[in-house]
């Protein structure tokens, strides 16, 4: 008969953590109720100190547990009245669920829970959802109930996701608006997809978990709505062999209340290492070795959970210890103890006995830890306490590729491994990092899926769509979601370590989706409001550049952008942000205005340069001649760059010594030419200049001929402009 354990079967990360809270907090302490629904667990529990109490007034131990399923915020309250250390073993889901219900209530929402109303994760979150809260088993209660116009749904962590569906669409009918939120938890989910699928694979199904547990009886429900036999059982013992007539496949799932010892029973017994099923309350001690009615023995009664094994004429064979003690074995003596021999055969069974107990029970599943003693090319062996060395194949090592043991672990190394078998055909526990490594990966994923805290994770591979991270399992990163904007080229990101944050877990489909951009932009916005705050107008900030347009510059000053204007950026004319600037340079700049309401800044550069028309009259003093550049044409005359910041105008009546009707008779825009300065305003930024009487000028040095014999000079004649020219320059100058 083969057995097919379910994927999921188990504890939940939530129920482990509980559990591990428990064991971790100081004893005594007191459980408000049942910490799980498994009694093996809270029996085992209670006998390491934690004592399960129906209300606060039975603790007297000064401290509270509160269990997996949460509680009330009037509970919380009353525990803190009494001073009472609280010890908060609330599953993030079913928190995140309480947290929901609160946040629709106050917000006016009638808050309609699907689940079951006795159940105490029901009603915790009856507590948080105030005295307008209404729990529904089914879409039937829910299309009974009257109209409202505002609601929200909310489920309870274990119910099925399918049900929450129903419950919505029958409310859509009466209820004007509905928000349902999805408050399922993600492993039950899955635990369930799980186990259906294997429900229609198999012909009997068993289901293992405690009869209290809620999330354990869905699971049957959902296999036996299948049409396979299904049975539920809290402990092997309860197995019974006429279910498995004429069976071949077995499917075993968990709740997630039940420790993976408790299922590793029950697969033991089915597949054969433990024989006899039958109820356990049938298995009566037997203290004497007579025949029963049949005329066949009755075996020696055994340990509690270790019933004793069919022999093969059907009877009762005893085990080979019990044989020993009595000195018989297959129908022949046993062996004495000759003299000098040390101990007793009855010492040595006890000694034996006693270096058993201190081995670890390496069960298939179980995660244990060990000690690397050997490296091989192709596989490792791990001493885990066992009577042998457990031996990791080279494919178990890691979820990466790897081709040389070494890369991953070395001798001496301390590592936790999943039994895969506990015996293979050479007396060695077959072991997996791999799995174990998995398991525990998938467990943290879970917890900070619900939490929302960060993860680190390498990058190992670049895909179509994404990147590869090593997140204990391999992780998807979406190309969209590596930074906040468009990421040209990923291989960059190859090696590197990221912080990441999981927004997405089908453990069903090996699923992980992760986001770098998530957590980039939650530091942005917590930026950007910082700067916000401390913006005022007059500031002189940092910021970097980071778009260029026709009209400026887009500047970060640190979540907050912005805008250079082409005017702002320098004293001079600057035709493009480009020219002066680049994308991603620092640069400093001052804050000219804030509207807070349109989200808007203002800055300046120019401001924070030494302004040249400060100094234009020392050093441009009236009469000196320099070059300038023409940069715009008007009517009445062209505007002359004599250097960065500094423009004056050439009137159109200095432009030459002719009439001139427009300036681009003479000039054009870009021409360098020299004029000569006529004078300066520093208060208004304003300088007056002339082009004719530059050129002139100009001329008149370059023009200045060696002296001639008097003859030629008689010859020449004398013109009136050489006699009186610089007297007529001077009288127009004092007429404009």
């Amino acid at each position: 008969m083969e057995v097919i354990v379910a994927d999921y079967a188990g504890f939940c990360f939530g129920v482990k953590r509980a559990v591990e809270k428990a064991r971790e907090a100081p004893k005594p302490v007191a459980s408000l109720g049942m910490l799980i629904h498994n009694r093996q667990v809270v029996d085992q529990l209670a006998r390491e100190g934690v004592r399960p109490v129906a209300s606060l007034d039975e603790v007297n131990c000064g401290r509270i547990l509160i269990r997996s399923h949460g509680t009330t915020p009037e509970t919380l309250v009353r525990a803190r009245d009494k001073g009472l250390e609280i010890i908060d073993a609330t599953c993030p889901y079913v928190k995140r669920a309480q947290h929901l219900a609160q946040k629709m209530a106050a917000e006016g929402y009638q808050v309609i829970i699907v689940g079951d109303a006795a159940h105490p994760e029901v009603q915790g979150m009856l507590g948080w959802a105030g005295p307008g809260a209404v729990v529904v088993p089914d879409k039937k209660a829910a299309a009974a109930l009257p109209f409202h116009p505002r609601r929200a749904v909310l489920a309870q962590t274990t119910q099925p996701e399918s049900r929450l569906e129903e419950v919505a669409a029958a409310l859509r009918s009466n209820t004007d608006t509905l928000v349902v939120h999805n408050t399922v938890c993600q492993a039950t989910h899955q635990r369930q997809e799980a186990a259906v699928r294997l429900a229609r694979q198999v012909d009997v199904m068993v289901v293992v978990g405690g009869k209290e547990s809620a999330n354990t009886r869905h699971l049957a429900e959902l296999c036996r709505a299948t049409g396979t036999p299904t049975y539920h059982v809290e402990r092997a013992g309860e197995l019974c062999r006429q279910w498995f007539i004429n069976t071949r496949r077995v499917g075993v799932t968990g709740g997630a209340s039940t420790p993976a010892w408790i299922i590793e029973e029950v697969v033991g017994m089915l597949t054969g290492e433990e024989k006899i099923m039958v109820p356990e309350e049938e298995k009566e001690p037997v203290t004497t070795q007579e025949p029963v009615a049949s005329g066949q023995p009755v075996a020696p009664a055994e340990p509690e959970g270790n019933p004793a094994i069919t022999g093969p004429e059907g009877g009762a064979e005893p085990p080979a210890a019990e044989a020993a003690k009595s000195g018989a074995f297959g129908g022949q003596e046993g062996p004495g103890v000759a003299p000098g021999e040390t101990g007793t055969p009855e010492e040595q069974r006890n000694e034996m006995q006693q270096i058993t107990a201190r081995m670890p029970e390496l069960r298939r599943g179980n995660v244990v830890a060990g000690t690397v003693v050997q490296i091989t090319d192709n596989e490792v062996m791990v001493d885990v306490g066992g009577k042998s060395e457990g031996v990791i194949p080279l494919n178990e090592l890691s979820h990466r590729n790897v081709t040389d043991p070494h890369e991953v672990v070395a001798v001496g190394d301390t590592i936790n491994v999943m039994v895969l078998r506990p015996e293979n055909e050479e007396g060695h526990p077959v072991l997996s990092k791999r799995r174990a490594d998995r398991r525990v990966a998938w467990e943290k994923l879970e917890e900070h899926l619900a939490s929302g805290e960060e993860i680190q994770g390498e990058v190992i591979e670049v895909v179509k769509g994404g990147l590869l991270v090593d997140v204990g399992v391999r992780g998807f990163l979406p190309a969209s979601l590596v930074e906040r904007g468009y990421v040209e080229d990923l291989n960059a990101y190859l090696g590197q370590t990221l912080r990441l944050r999981v927004i997405e877990l089908d453990r069903s489909k090996n699923k992980v989706v992760l986001s770098r951009k998530a957590i980039l932009e939650e530091e942005y916005e917590k930026q950007r409001q910082a700067t916000w705050n401390s913006l005022e107008v007059g500031q002189v900030r940092k910021g970097i550049v980071r778009r260029l347009t026709n009209f400026g510059a887009f500047v970060d000053l640190g979540g907050v952008d912005g805008l250079l204007h082409v005017s702002e950026i320098s004293w001079g004319r600057v035709e493009h942000p480009r020219d002066a600037l680049s994308e991603g340079q620092e640069i400093e700049v001052k804050i000219l205005g804030i509207d807070r309401e349109e989200g808007k800044v203002s800055l300046g550069r120019k401001q924070l340069l030494p302004n040249p028309w400060d100094t234009a009259a020392e050093r441009y003093p009236v009469g000196t001649i320099v070059e300038g550049k023409i940069l715009r044409l008007a009517p009445f005359g062209a505007f002359v760059e004599v250097e960065p910041g500094i423009e004056g105008l050439v009137h159109i009546s200095q432009l030459a010594d002719r009439h001139v009707d427009k300036p681009e008779d003479v000039v054009s825009i870009g021409d360098i030419i020299p004029v000569k300065v006529l004078g300066v305003d520093q208060q208004a930024q304003r300088m007056s200049l002339s082009l004719r009487q530059a050129i002139r000028e100009k001329n008149r040095k370059q023009a200045k001929p060696a002296e001639k014999p008097a003859e030629n000079q008689n010859e020449s004649g004398v013109k009136l402009g050489d006699l009186f020219g610089d007297l007529f320059e001077a009288n127009q100058s004092t007429n404009q």
